[in-house]
């Protein structure tokens, strides 16, 4: 039997539409990202969730669905509990609200630690990771932290960010929720105009970045002995995915863009 053109048409779409209703089913189709970070693959904590995998475009609901940390804690610890509907704010946001202060990164990498001492879980924090001290009070409050180490918590990890919590941080979230952020001066990342670029690799470096410091593509590629990922792509989130350390390029990539400064 010869098929027309229109019975072909109505097939395909059958073929297409039932492939999506089994997977459905199956539970295997998602129309939507899914926010289900991965999980450890060994030891004590295997198949459990890993704060590791908590990305910039999860929301304080998304970290609270996850690892069952309680949202209100979540918002109140990082500074966030003043602003409407904050539960539904994206944690990259604290890269252009906080940012550097003091030697101290507040970004996507604190509340993984955050999480991470939260719920007693092996996580090791980028060197220049920090916590708001308000964050460091919730663990302490929470009993995640014992008494007798909270000074020595204090001392490693906590920030003072009182001083970026106003008007000023209120309209860098409005306009990174309206994806229009404009990072001038210390209001909104932390930086001062005028100082020389930062070169430093951290778990926010983009391929992009390495690129504008000088390593080729051909180059990167050959140091990690893999495709790269998206320009746009975090460094840490990319190795995430791979499922290996940071750390075991993160130090060849830098001496090569020191050389070349």
């Amino acid at each position: 039997m010869k098929l027309r053109s229109p019975h072909l048409a109505v097939l395909s779409l059958l073929f297409v539409f039932g492939g999506i209703l089994v997977s459905m089913l199956a539970g295997v189709w998602q129309s939507e990202s899914s926010k289900v970070p991965a999980t450890y693959t060994s030891g004590e904590f295997a198949g459990q969730y890993n704060p590791a995998d908590i990305r910039g475009s999860y929301s304080f609901a998304d970290v609270a669905s996850a690892f069952g940390v309680p949202a209100d804690i979540l918002v109140k610890s990082f500074g966030f509990e003043t602003y409407e509907n904050p539960e539904d704010l994206q944690i990259k946001l604290f890269e252009d609200v906080y940012g550097v202060i003091d030697g101290k990164e507040i970004g996507t990498d604190s509340m993984r630690l955050f999480v991470a001492l939260y719920l007693a879980r092996p996580y090791t924090p980028e060197e220049d990771t920090g916590l708001p001290l308000r964050a460091v009070q919730s663990l302490l409050e929470a009993g995640k932290i014992d008494p007798e180490s909270v000074s020595e918590y204090r001392q490693k990890y906590s920030v003072d960010i009182s001083g970026r919590i106003g008007s000023d941080a209120a309209a860098t979230v409005a306009a990174s929720v309206a994806g229009s952020v404009e990072a001038t001066g210390e209001s909104s990342a932390g930086a001062v105009t005028g100082e020389a670029e930062d070169t430093t690799i951290k778990g926010k470096t983009t391929f992009r970045d390495l690129m504008n410091w000088g390593l080729s593509e051909a180059e990167i590629e050959k140091v990690i002995g893999m495709r790269l990922g998206p320009p746009t792509q975090g460094l840490r989130d990319y190795f995430i995915e791979q499922e290996v350390e940071f750390s075991e390029y993160k130090d060849e990539l830098q001496s090569r863009i020191d050389a070349r400064q």
